[in-house]
């Protein structure tokens, strides 16, 4: 819950004050950090079966990943810029898309009531659009608002099919330096390589991405189903709803603390039921 509450925050000052391709720029710089610096303790993940990883045909679906993964987070910080409140829970859409998906077609074992809980998030997802504080968005925000949620709704179905056939860190890997050539093309200069390790508020928050993405997916490879992870994120999206409430006025706390108990209380069947 905290890796993900602290992700919306963290990058609030890059949203404000950067271009928003900067993002996903530092993104994969402190993810490709971070899988250096794990290259000794993990690199046999993808050493001992490396040409089943680079032969086999889910790679296109993790380079896929890493591209899509760069306009991800250029959109959401569109979003973010106007809205952090907004930019959070569109992810409610995104799980329910994703999950239905994986549930019908994948066969990830969800129980009926679990699946209506879901439903249950992508339709408050759809209200908060309407009567939340996304009503706000501008035109661009929120066609971002709606890019985001596609994209963000593909990975509950791409990590359920990539990662159990290439493993979670080859998957990591690859999509991280997929990303960073992405934003190579895009251009980064001197400049924006010195703010990625040196302004605080921008090595602080890639930082916290990368250890936090390593944390995310080894609970959704090792401890719980993807859905089930995906569930335990959103939680975090009150926290950041009430913050948000505070600290930059968005709506009022009465509206944003309405969903966000609502959320809470969609998300308890999906964590508590056990079919």
């Amino acid at each position: 819950m905290l890796a993900w509450a602290g992700r919306p925050i963290l990058y609030k000052p890059a949203a404000s004050y950067f271009p928003p391709q900067m993002s996903p720029a530092f993104t994969s710089t402190w993810l490709l950090v971070a899988l250096i610096l794990t290259f000794p303790l993990l690199g046999h993940l993808l050493i001992s079966d490396w040409r089943g990883v680079l032969f086999s045909p889910f790679i296109l679906i993790t380079i896929y990943k890493g591209a899509s993964l760069f306009y991800l987070i250029k959109f959401q910080q569109i979003v973010n810029k106007e809205s952090t409140s907004s930019s959070v829970f569109l992810t409610f859409i995104a799980l329910a898309i994703g999950a239905l998906a994986n549930n019908l077609f994948f066969g990830e074992g969800l129980g009926l009531v679990k699946v209506c809980a879901i439903l249950g998030f992508g339709i408050l997802g759809a209200v908060f659009f309407i009567k939340g504080d996304a009503k706000r968005l501008s035109k661009k925000a929120k066609i971002a608002f709606a890019l985001t949620t596609l994209i963000m709704a593909s990975y509950t179905i791409s990590d359920h099919l990539a990662i159990p056939q290439i493993g979670w860190y080859p998957h990591l890997l690859i999509s991280s330096v997929v990303m960073f050539s992405v934003s190579l093309m895009y251009g980064i200069s001197k400049q924006d390589f010195k703010h990625m390790f040196f302004d605080k508020a921008i090595a602080v928050a890639g930082a916290f991405y990368a250890a936090s993405e390593f944390l995310v997916i080894y609970a959704s490879i090792n401890i719980l189903p993807v859905s089930i992870v995906a569930v335990f994120l959103r939680l975090s999206v009150p926290v950041v709803m009430i913050y948000s409430a505070i600290r930059y006025h968005e709506q009022n706390l009465k509206n944003q603390l309405s969903f966000a108990l609502i959320a809470i209380a969609l998300a308890l069947p999906i964590i508590l039921i056990k079919v």
